[in-house]
């Protein structure tokens, strides 16, 4: 046994499938493992059980494959076993395959099916999955996405929904709740979560919500960002951002509208100058993604371009270009839309540093505070928003917040220079 105690030692502490081999070499044992090494020794600490004890009679050699990961070398030991066929393993020696899940991307209401054969029928299949695995993947799939539950082809118009509709798990297309567009939308998600592109998943939940918000269904798109937190929680190990509110998501789209923007201002970044007659003048921005403060990206400004007199314009100037050149530009996304406080001076002042900065097709707003006027680079008038307007709140909210992230910072300045800290 010392020879194949060497062995053991030599195997690695990886995933990956063991051989157990006779002294002809025939193979007599094929497991699959998580650590290679770990489950080998195993063996070597259970020769009190019959079935170890004469199984570690007749072996003579180990040799081993590593895989990927364990679900790797699942499917790989399902695969030699039905090809050597090895004495000593009893539960996958008959020709049974493990499932896997099909989507039905031909039919005009796709399904997901599982199934034990590949067919070269047009269908996707994804897997392949240990039986029990399979269906908490479908049930998961489902709750994340609601497509359709029943199996039947073609699918019956309903006069009711069923249960599934009822409870939020299936959006209803028997019934005509959902046309096929934003059907074929939701298979964009599920086919991207079954390839692990969790990201990608998530986006296609986020489209979906804003599609909702923007035809203000609400109840759908509350639904929907809760499907996306679900997602949210399962991905270890991403600082992802929040779910956005379906109000605030119609914000958004109606500010895109009044703005004339060609995108959805997503990613809102702010600044704001604080400062007492020139003294400690300082700088600071904030980032709001989908109307939700994202305080990771809030940076602050030491100005050092003004001394003397106050000159906002002068440091708007410094702050905008330090934030769109240099380390900060590649280190921080891209916003959809610059909010300035200030009016006409301060906003041209950003937008010459945007141009210094290469990024002179940004847009970009100021908003004054005393009549709450928009004012815009390519319009000669400010704009005003009615007072109770969604998307004037939500601009309110993210100069109100970079105002209060700025006056924190300057008086922690000036609270250092008084007490000499």
């Amino acid at each position: 046994m010392s020879s194949l105690k060497e062995q053991l030692s030599s195997l690695p502490q990886k995933p990956g499938v063991y051989l157990f081999k006779d002294n002809r070499g025939q193979i007599i044992y094929v497991g699959k493992a998580k650590l290679l090494r770990k489950r080998v020794a195993s063996y070597f600490t259970k020769k009190d059980e019959i079935k170890t004890s004469i199984l570690l009679s007749r072996l003579a050699d180990i040799d081993y494959i590593t895989t990927g990961s364990e679900m790797d070398a699942l499917i790989l030991e399902d695969e030699l076993i039905k090809k050597y066929k090895p004495r000593y393993n009893v539960s996958l020696r008959d020709d049974k395959s493990y499932p896997l899940i099909k989507l039905t991307i031909k039919e005009e209401w796709p399904r997901l099916l599982m199934v034990r054969k590949k067919e070269n029928d047009g269908a996707l299949y994804f897997g392949r999955y240990r039986g029990g695995m399979v269906r908490e993947v479908l049930r998961l799939v489902k709750k994340l996405f609601p497509i359709r539950w029943c199996k039947e082809f073609p699918l019956r118009r309903r006069e009711q929904p069923c249960l599934y509709y009822h409870i939020g798990s299936c959006s209803g297309p028997c019934v005509g709740k959902i046309g096929q567009e934003s059907y074929r939308q939701l298979l964009k998600g599920v086919i991207a979560l079954l390839k692990g592109n969790m990201d990608e998943a998530e986006a296609k939940l986020r489209e979906e919500m804003a599609r909702a918000a923007q035809e203000q269904d609400f109840e759908k798109a509350a639904y929907l960002r809760d499907r996306i937190q679900l997602l949210q929680k399962m991905m270890e190990g991403k600082n992802l951002k929040k779910a956005p509110a379906p109000r605030q998501l119609f914000a958004i789209e109606a500010l895109k509208q009044a703005l004339g923007l060609k995108d959805a201002p997503m990613r809102i970044e702010a600044f704001d100058i604080s400062n007492i007659q020139a003294s400690n003048i300082v700088g600071a921005m904030v980032a709001f993604y989908g109307g939700v403060p994202l305080k990771k990206d809030y940076r602050k400004f030491k100005v050092r371009s003004v001394k003397g007199k106050p000159d906002d314009v002068a440091a708007i100037y410094e702050v905008v270009k330090r934030r769109y050149s240099g380390a900060l530009a590649s280190e921080l996304p891209l916003p959809d839309l610059i909010m300035i406080d200030g009016g006409r001076g301060q906003l041209n002042s950003a937008r010459r540093a945007l141009q210094v900065s290469g990024l002179a097709s940004l847009p970009v707003v100021g908003l004054a505070k005393r009549e709450e006027e928009l004012f815009m680079t390519d319009h000669r008038l400010p704009l005003k928003l009615p007072r109770a307007a969604e998307e004037l709140k939500l601009l309110q909210r993210v100069r109100d917040e970079a105002h209060r992230f700025a006056i924190g910072f300057h008086r922690q300045r000036r609270s250092r220079q008084l007490f000499g800290a």
